[in-house]
């Protein structure tokens, strides 16, 4: 019946692969931010053995409270641009979409017109 069956599913293999493009750029932002995690856990437990008195004491403080700071900065601006790739994403997978109803409907169209010819 359908006699074009690449170009037919020709959109769903491209939504398949920009699911995994997307899944390959998730994982690996996890495994930077998983490694980010643990050299800043390894320093900041560096530093607070290096504590020895009430001056250094009050260095560690100050240094996390601006360390808190910037780590809220940046999980603001990395949302906002997860936020941009969700969008773009969801675009793209509409795109998509909207190509695979327009394959199906036309290859649907020809069909019917082909059945409507044999049949007259």
């Amino acid at each position: 019946m359908l006699n074009n069956l690449e170009t037919l599913f020709a959109p769903a293999k491209k939504l398949a692969e920009l699911n995994k493009s997307q899944f390959e750029k998730a994982m690996a932002a996890q495994q930077a931010a998983a490694k980010e995690y643990v050299a800043l856990t390894e320093s900041r437990i560096k530093a607070a053995a290096a504590i020895k008195d009430m001056e250094s004491l009050s260095a560690f403080v100050k240094d996390q409270v601006e360390l808190a700071q910037s780590s809220f900065e940046k999980v603001q601006a990395e949302s906002k641009a997860l936020m941009e790739e969700a969008k773009a994403y969801n675009e793209e997978v509409i795109k998509l979409i909207q190509e695979g109803n327009a394959v199906v409907t036309e290859e649907v169209k020809s069909t019917v017109k082909k059945a409507a010819k044999k049949a007259a």
